[in-house]
């Protein structure tokens, strides 16, 4: 499965456009008083402000070169931005994923992730920079029910787990991109913030094309 486009609200949009379009230069595509959009690689990250008081946040990874991980990680902090650390590491490796990431906040508060999929043959010679990010590879979904929720993903799109117990976490899609199925009621790694349920707007690529819609409509995914 490929991402292609993520559309996320905030309630911080002036500096998400200064975050991710000067400080971490990101390709900008579009921009409005009350919205923006970059180029991510293969994928469009896209930008809504919140209506109201609401102060949502989520989580997105994104994919980044099999040999890249610790020159990224020097590339963030140059920036002055916190990598999230726990048990004194501020990068891990998931051996059943095969692949090490590391973790911080943009101005939203949305748990940002860059992660290295050892599996995918994706190593580069140059410098990184913002170029070297190939893609959205995850999309944060907290869900009242996680097995229903892979019923409907397998049902729709034959989407299988990728790992996780299939009853309070299950990671769905493939090292391309996959959705972070969650229970609302178990925390995020590795900051431990309880996840909430904030509208969601996703385009994928997968081979069945078509729309589906959950929790109460506030997540919308289309596969084109």
């Amino acid at each position: 499965m490929r991402i292609k486009e993520v559309n996320l609200f905030t309630d911080q949009i002036e500096a998400m456009k200064e975050f991710y379009g000067t400080l971490l230069e990101f390709a900008l595509l579009e921009e409005s008083t009350s919205s923006v959009s970059f180029r991510v690689g293969d994928s469009i990250l896209g930008l809504q402000e919140a209506s109201g008081q609401e102060k949502p946040f989520y989580h997105v990874a994104f994919t980044i070169p099999t040999n890249k991980l610790a020159e990224a990680k020097k590339w963030i902090q140059a920036r002055n931005i916190s990598l999230l650390s726990k048990d004194d590491k501020d990068d891990f490796y998931f051996p059943y994923w095969d692949a090490t990431a590391f973790y911080f906040y943009d101005p939203s508060g949305n748990l940002m992730e860059f992660i290295a999929h050892h599996s995918l043959e994706n190593a580069v010679e140059d410098a990184f920079d913002s170029r070297q990010l190939l893609c959205i590879s995850e999309i944060g979904l907290p869900v009242d029910d996680v097995p229903d929720t892979i019923s409907k993903m397998k049902g729709q799109y034959h989407l299988e787990p990728f790992a996780g117990d299939g009853k309070q976490f299950a990671p769905i899609g493939d090292a391309e991109g996959m959705f972070i199925v969650i229970d609302k009621q178990m925390p995020w790694f590795p900051d431990g913030r309880m996840p909430c349920v904030f509208a969601t707007e996703v385009k994928v690529e997968t081979e069945q094309p078509g729309s589906l819609h959950l929790q109460d409509g506030l997540y919308s995914i289309v596969s084109i």
